[in-house]
Formats: structure tokens, C-alpha cells, sequence
């Protein structure tokens, strides 16, 4: 029976039992999709993550995978797995992942902190999906738009009471669409220990509320940054578990940054593997 090393490690947060639980993997090489798949039912959390090296020794390949199959990206995966090979295997402050898509993905240690370098996705306006905002009791908004590369929609209400106060539908909000993949729902912060809230609605590919989401500030962080005038941004998520994000917008690019903490870190045995 084959076995592989495997961390479970907290992400986007400080404390122990927070922030988005990230089962990881890493691989001698790589094995058939179905094993991830069904390596991930197993785990049972938001996505579970591979990696393993690919041809150029200095580059991982890394695949993600919910509880219903895989899925091309995944932010808090990412940090996850750079921390994980920051702290227990590279001496180097920078390590590249190369995505199914083939998307390079450069992650760096900087100031006891990791951060994931996203590309800049764009926004667009959309019309208002009304049967979206009823599932998610959203009766007004302030904007409304859509990432094509994420399929995501993204909705910013007037404050953060609002966005803590939502309780999905998620039967009707899955029977809404079958567009897209994702609700973001945001607002700027009352509390001014941070400076931006949102929840996370993922119910069409087996998450209906991510603890705390990363990818999508590829898309948020120049928002956030032409709102706010601000170069660095704290983000809050307020789900059950929470989390804290640190944001960078570059020019055409987006660091997305936070703690992480090991839960559990050993062998895993699997026919599986």
C-alpha cells in the first residue's frame, strides 16, 4: 500500500480550529484524477489539495479537488501548500506552482507572512439575477458584477450588517443558475480593524459557504483598492469558522496574503495513492 506525506493546515488565520481547513497532499508523482477524487470525498472539507514535482524540479504542480470533483483554482489551497512546503521542506522564500491550466502561480515568505501572486482578473457589470438575490434575501444593492474567468458573481451591499445577516436558500439558489460557480457578497467595514467584509456561496460545486475564499480577490483587490485608496487592505470573512486576508493590488497583478497553522502533519496509507 502506497503512502504519501499529508498536513491538514488552518488557512487565513491565527488560531487553531479557524480559517479554511486544508487537507494536503504530496505526491511522488501523479496519479489518476478518480484517486484524487475519491481521496477527497474522504477528507469531506472544502477542497483538498495535490502536489507534486513536476519535470523542471523547481516548479509543483498542484491540482484541487471539493467533495464533487476538481475544480482549476483555489486560493486558500495555495497559500495552504506554500506554507506547508515553506515550513517543512524548501529553504527558499519563493516557490512556483503551475495550475491543470497551466497557470504559474509564484508564492513568497515575506515578513513571517505567505502570499499568493495572483493575475488581475476583470470585472464586469451585469444585470441584477433577481432570483439570486431572493435566494439570498438580498432586497437592494449598491453594484453588481460578474468575473468571467472565476464565473462568479459579485454582489456589494451597503454595509457589513447586511452581509452578516444573510441566510442563504441553497436549493433555490443552486436552481438559479447553472452559470456560475460562486456569490460573492461584500461591503466596506464598520469595525476599523479591517477594512472590507464578504461572504462566500459555492453550493454548485459542493461548498455552500467557503470559510474563507482567496481567488476572488484576483477580481476584488483593484475594486477594493479604487474604494478604498489603499495599496494594502485587510478583508474580513465572515463565516462560521472566519478568517483574515491581507491584499496587495499590483499593477496587473494581486497578493493575497495570511497566516496559516498546522493542525496535523504524518503519513497517509491508500490503496488510493
Amino acid at each position: 500500500m502506497k503512502k504519501a506525506n499529508f498536513f491538514l493546515v488552518n488557512t487565513f488565520c491565527s488560531k487553531h480550529l479557524k480559517g479554511n481547513p486544508t487537507p494536503i497532499y504530496i505526491l511522488e508523482s501523479s496519479i489518476p484524477n478518480e484517486r484524487m477524487e475519491v481521496l477527497a470525498a474522504e477528507m469531506n472539507m472544502p477542497v483538498s489539495v495535490f502536489l507534486y514535482k513536476s519535470r523542471d524540479q523547481d516548479v509543483y504542480n498542484i491540482r484541487y479537488f471539493t467533495k464533487t470533483g476538481e475544480i482549476e483554482a483555489c486560493g486558500h489551497g495555495t497559500l495552504g501548500a506554500a506554507y506547508v512546503l515553506f515550513s517543512q521542506y524548501q529553504n527558499t522564500n519563493k516557490i512556483t506552482f503551475k495550475t491543470i491550466e497551466d497557470l504559474e502561480i509564484i508564492c513568497a515568505f515575506e515578513e513571517e507572512i505567505t502570499f499568493v501572486e495572483y493575475p488581475k482578473f476583470e470585472l464586469e457589470k451585469t444585470a441584477t439575477l433577481p432570483k439570486i438575490n431572493t435566494a439570498l434575501g438580498i432586497k437592494s444593492h449598491l453594484s453588481y458584477f460578474y468575473c468571467k474567468a472565476l464565473e462568479s458573481v459579485f454582489i456589494e451591499l451597503r454595509d457589513e450588517h447586511e452581509v452578516q445577516s444573510i441566510r442563504p436558500n441553497f436549493d433555490d439558489l443552486i436552481r438559479a443558475t447553472n452559470t456560475i460557480k460562486e456569490v460573492v457578497v461584500m461591503s466596506k467595514a464598520l469595525n476599523k480593524s479591517y477594512d472590507y467584509v464578504l461572504r462566500s456561496f459555492c453550493p454548485w460545486i459542493g461548498i455552500n459557504e467557503d470559510p474563507v475564499t482567496g481567488s476572488i480577490h484576483s477580481v476584488l483587490g483593484h475594486f477594493m483598492q479604487e474604494k478604498l485608496n489603499k495599496n494594502s487592505i485587510i478583508v474580513k470573512q465572515a463565516s462560521e469558522r472566519g478568517g483574515q486576508l491581507i491584499i496587495k493590488p499590483l499593477e496587473d497583478k494581486v497578493k493575497i496574503g495570511g497566516d496559516c497553522n498546522m493542525l496535523i502533519k504524518g503519513n497517509i496509507r491508500s490503496p488510493y495513492l
